[in-house]
């Protein structure tokens, strides 16, 4: 059983748990018999339930995927394996789409700006240097937050990523991302950054400057003096700082807008879809999301 816990990264396993919890909550409200295993008619039930309170058909799709997990885990029958609740939530998301988020992309001169602000955000020159070097990896590797920083200060997962994982030569540095949010397994995949002309945000001298003074523990790359990870809850506050510092609103960018000013950059700059899709290591077209030229601010 816990070889099949581990089998899905640890933030879906919380995800899957809380959203099962809630299924509970719900079946030992009906009458009739005990709430688990989930049957089929108790699991149509709660779809409609959640339907009426308006929630969307992608929030639906995933309590479903954690009902199926956690019965085939317990070594029952998928209760969601039916046509009902598959075409029940196919036929509600057709009726109200699925609206994309409108997240602003970082495009090169917003990330000029918000650089220009870390030193004023930050405590100290190591921290403004961490903050640096980890904008700059967000932007130019097309990063996921989660594939550089720590989700809490104990997160136990090690998906942050580690120092080993930096290799740094003269022009050049290659990361290692061992895990992300498309793989699951651990395969890993290697991201290759190269210099830039322009000093002030070019991700080989930022990584190579931070390497002096990074205390070279095991473990996290991106750390505070005291050996800390910097956490995805303070990478989001302090991008928002600096946003708002350099005079854009902080409400309308993400710690994903990294990723989105990556695609939408390349795309302004002529490169061919293919050649985006490897940038962001996407494996599907949902990279054309991705591009907004027309969310960017002109700067």
């Amino acid at each position: 059983m816990q070889g099949i816990l581990s089998s899905v990264a640890p933030s879906t396993l919380r995800s899957y748990t809380k959203a099962v919890a809630r299924f509970l909550a719900f079946a030992e409200g009906l009458e009739g018999p005990p709430p688990w295993p989930a049957s089929q008619a108790v699991v149509l039930q709660y779809l409609a339930h959640l339907h009426g309170r308006g929630l969307a058909a992608g929030t639906m799709r995933r309590v479903l995927a954690a009902i199926s997990f956690f019965s085939k885990a317990g070594g029952f029958p998928d209760p969601c394996d039916c046509f009902e609740a598959r075409r029940a939530v196919e036929g509600w998301g057709r009726a109200a789409p699925r609206v994309p988020d409108q997240q602003r992309p970082i495009t090169l001169p917003i990330l000029r700006a918000i650089l220009w602000e870390v030193p004023g955000v930050c405590w100290s020159s190591y921290e403004a240097q961490l903050l640096h070097t980890t904008f700059v990896l967000a932007f130019f590797g097309a990063f996921r937050a989660g594939e550089l920083v720590a989700g809490s200060r104990r997160d136990p997962s090690g998906r942050a990523l580690a120092l080993r994982d930096v290799a740094v030569a003269r022009h050049k540095v290659a990361i290692t991302i061992r895990h992300s949010k498309t793989d699951q397994r651990g395969r890993g995949v290697t991201v290759l950054l190269r210099s830039s002309r322009d000093r002030a945000i070019c991700p080989v001298r930022a990584i190579q400057s931070f390497l002096v003074v990074q205390p070279h523990s095991p473990g996290p790359f991106l750390v505070h003096r005291d050996g800390s990870p910097l956490t995805r809850y303070q990478f989001a506050a302090l991008l928002r700082a600096c946003l708002q510092a350099a005079g854009f609103p902080p409400k309308e960018f993400a710690t994903h807008s990294f990723r989105i000013g990556a695609a939408t950059v390349a795309s302004v700059l002529g490169l061919p879809p293919t050649a985006i899709q490897r940038l962001g290591r996407w494996r599907s077209n949902a990279f054309r999301a991705y591009i907004r030229p027309a969310r960017a601010i002109r700067c």
